[in-house]
């Protein structure tokens, strides 16, 4: 088994490359996000990368995969810690239940490359969150690349500044 500590680095030295191989959407429509990555992390659940102009997306947020049908839940927003240390990761008003994630570097250097790999994400509008399925006969997670239609309610939803 592996060690808890490894497989979070594993994981985040994972998503540092793939963001270099990320095919990143320049012109997302408002109301859509787009998968970028996604994992299921024993207990914690899924962790998903979505890609989004929106000005935040708040805690219970239906996300609809209109080929499919199914439906995944946003929980909450998830922060990267070192940029949290930087003073530098964007919060949006309307995500009132978050978590962080922190990132395991051996030197200075990959700890700056993990800050500007993540300065680029959210350049690019590509935020972590916590998801889950809304019925429990649909698939897990999402497929990475899909385009998900946020469920817009006629309820007044929490306005995000």
């Amino acid at each position: 088994m592996i060690p808890q500590r490894n497989h979070s680095r594993n994981v985040v030295v994972h998503l540092l490359n793939k963001l270099n191989k990320t095919e990143i959407k320049e012109n997302m429509e408002s109301n859509f996000v787009k998968i970028v990555e996604c994992y299921i992390i024993t207990g914690v659940g899924i962790l998903i990368e979505l890609q989004h102009r929106e000005n935040g997306i708040p805690p219970n947020t239906e996300i609809i995969d209109s080929t499919s049908n199914e439906t995944w839940i946003i929980k909450k927003r998830v922060h990267n810690g070192i940029l949290i240390l930087d003073k530098s990761e964007k919060y949006f008003e309307c995500e009132t239940e978050s978590m962080h994630v922190d990132s395991v570097f051996n030197t200075l250097t990959e700890r700056r490359i993990g800050v500007e790999t993540e300065l680029d994400k959210r350049r690019n509008g590509i935020y972590m969150y916590l998801i889950k399925p809304k019925k429990k006969k649909q698939k897990l997670k999402p497929e990475i690349g899909t385009e998900l239609k946020i469920k817009t309610t006629s309820q007044p939803r929490v306005k995000c500044i």
